[in-house]
This record gives structure tokens, C-alpha cells and sequence, in this order.
């Protein structure tokens, strides 16, 4: 392989045989080198093959501003949150992920410390994400030998869902939020204890994570298959109903979006969420 770019002493862009462009690392690999030298196979540690344009720019920016330690250990993190999260993760999260953890180490080293409004609500909607993330606050304390509390697991799996969705960062506290909402007024609307480690708990959050994502991005929203079908939850189901009905005019508070395709589908997760 020969080298393109350097990025920093420890990373290179080249290509590989198909003509992709990648992002080569190991310590050391640009020392001494210049662009259209051969690459040291026996210093290559990682190579990258990042298909989204916009993410490989991102991520080089990442390589060429922070320390290759930090970048190490991030890359560490993020393997050990795949091991741990059963869900497909986005190639942002290197960049993303990256820049938060570094910019977590600048602050501790300042003294500042960030309150998480969303502590609960993240501990709550995004359980495993939230497990993936205490883990890599305790690499965090061990790797770097600062003191920083749990609370960070949140801004961690935040992170990690962002990972999951076609969002940005911003949109993700916007979806959090209004999920959190919507499961207010479910509770508001039955009296009772919803098994938060139940199947069907797990499915309607990401019923709502998916119905989000899909108004925040203008994406179309499906339309009824049965509307016979829909009639008869209707009638057989009416406290049911009158609740899909309140979470439809909270949504439609929000986003100007055509909502009547998702009747039906968030009636049925509400029926088995509570009647369970």
C-alpha cells in the first residue's frame, strides 16, 4: 500500500485494491515518510474502511487533532460496546464517540461538570445502551486514572443510540424526550405498574424510537393495511384508543406530519402494554 495523506505521525489515508479509500493506522507509520512512500505492513495495527464520505472527513479531523492514546483507547470502547450491544452501529460512532471522550478528559481536567437533565429518562428508555456505557466509564477511570461519576454512562448511551439511528446528536435528546413523553401519558391514562423488563415495554420504545426518527427525518409515514381491523380495536379497545389518540395530538403539536398511518400500529402496542 502506498501512502496518500498523512494524517499525523500514526495515521494514513491510502487505498486499498479495490480503489476505497482508507484510513491506515500504527505507531509510528508515518514516521519519516512522505505521500507516495510504501506503507510498512509490519507497523499496521487498524485499518479503516469508511464508505460515507462526510463520516471519513470527520473521522480524519478526529485523527489529525487528537492524541493517538486517546484515539486508541476510543477505538477499545467502541469494541467493547459492540460485544455488548445487539444492534447495528453506525462508523460515527468513531467520531462521534471520540470527540465526546475527549472533550469529557478537557473538562475534568478543568473542573467542569455537566448536569444530565435526561438521568433518568436514558436509565429507563435505553437500558442496554446504558449497561455498554458504565462499562466504558470504568476503561475510562482505569485508562486515563480520573475520577468521573456514573452519570456519564448516560452521555455514553446517548452516544451509542445515536450510533443506531439516521439522526443527528441533537435529535436524539429531542427523540429521548418526547418517548419519555409519550410514555407519560400512557401512565396517564391506566392506572397501573408496566413491567419495564417486559417484552412488550422494550417493543413499543422502539416502536416510538423508529415513528420518530422516521417524522424527524420526513420520511413517509405508512398508511393503514386494515382499516376493518382497526374499527374493531377501536370498539373492543376504547380506553386504548382514546389514548393513541392524546399521544397523536402531543406529536402533532411538535411536527406538521400526516400521523393517521400510525393509528392502528401504535394502538396495538399500547393494547399489549397494557393489558399484560
Amino acid at each position: 500500500m502506498i501512502i496518500k495523506r498523512i494524517l499525523n505521525n500514526n495515521a494514513v489515508m491510502s487505498v486499498d485494491e479495490s480503489g476505497e479509500d482508507i484510513i491506515v493506522k500504527g505507531k509510528g507509520i508515518a514516521f519519516q515518510k512522505k505521500s507516495g512512500d510504501e506503507i510498512n505492513q509490519n507497523k499496521i495495527d487498524k485499518i479503516f474502511v469508511i464508505k460515507n464520505q462526510e463520516i471519513n472527513r470527520r473521522y480524519q479531523e478526529i485523527l489529525v487533532h487528537i492524541p493517538y492514546d486517546c484515539i486508541n483507547a476510543c477505538e477499545d470502547m467502541i469494541d467493547v460496546i459492540k460485544a455488548n450491544i445487539h444492534k447495528e452501529l453506525s462508523d460515527k460512532i468513531y467520531v462521534t464517540l471520540t470527540d465526546h471522550i475527549f472533550n469529557l478528559l478537557e473538562r475534568v481536567k478543568m473542573g467542569i461538570v455537566f448536569d444530565n437533565a435526561l438521568l433518568w429518562d436514558v436509565k429507563r428508555l435505553y437500558r442496554e445502551e446504558y449497561q455498554a456505557g458504565l462499562l466504558v466509564v470504568e476503561m475510562i477511570r482505569e485508562l486515563f486514572d480520573i475520577k468521573i461519576e456514573d452519570d456519564e454512562a448516560c452521555f455514553i448511551a446517548l452516544h451509542i443510540v445515536n450510533a443506531q439511528m439516521n439522526t443527528e446528536f441533537k435529535e436524539v435528546i429531542e427523540i429521548t424526550t418526547m418517548i419519555d413523553d409519550v410514555y407519560d401519558i400512557v401512565e396517564s391514562c391506566f392506572d397501573l405498574n408496566i413491567d419495564k423488563d417486559g417484552l412488550e415495554y422494550t417493543r413499543f420504545i422502539m416502536h416510538l424510537r423508529v415513528f420518530f426518527e422516521r417524522i424527524i427525518n420526513q420520511q413517509n409515514i405508512h398508511s393503514e393495511k386494515s382499516q376493518t381491523l382497526l374499527k374493531t380495536l377501536q370498539n373492543e379497545y376504547l380506553k386504548q384508543y382514546q389514548c393513541v389518540l392524546k399521544i397523536l395530538d402531543y406529536v402533532s403539536m411538535k411536527y406538521d406530519e400526516a400521523l393517521e398511518g400510525e393509528i392502528l400500529y401504535l394502538l396495538v402496542h399500547v393494547i399489549k402494554l397494557t393489558e399484560h
